[in-house]
C-alpha cells in the first residue's frame, strides 16, 4: 500500500483506503489517505494473490475471482 496523490478529498465514511483494480494488467494496488498511519508497499498485486487489508478491515482480501 502506499500513499495516494494528495490533492484528493477524504473518501467517504472517513474509510482511508482505496482499492485500484487494473483489469489490464490483472492487479490490484491499496492505496492509503494522505495524512493517515497506514503503510506499506506500492508495489501492484496480481491477481489471484490475497491482499492484506489493514485495520479498520483486517483481513485478507481473496483476489483470485477476479482472474
Amino acid at each position: 500500500m502506499c500513499h495516494d496523490r494528495g490533492n484528493d478529498p477524504p473518501s467517504p465514511g472517513g474509510i482511508p483506503l482505496y482499492l485500484l483494480v487494473d483489469r489490464d494488467a490483472s492487479s490490484v494496488t491499496l492505496l492509503s489517505a494522505p495524512g493517515t498511519a497506514t503503510t506499506g508497499s506500492c508495489a501492484p498485486l496480481p491477481f489471484g494473490k490475497p491482499l492484506p487489508l489493514p485495520e479498520p478491515f483486517g483481513f485478507d482480501l481473496e483476489t483470485s475471482d477476479l482472474v
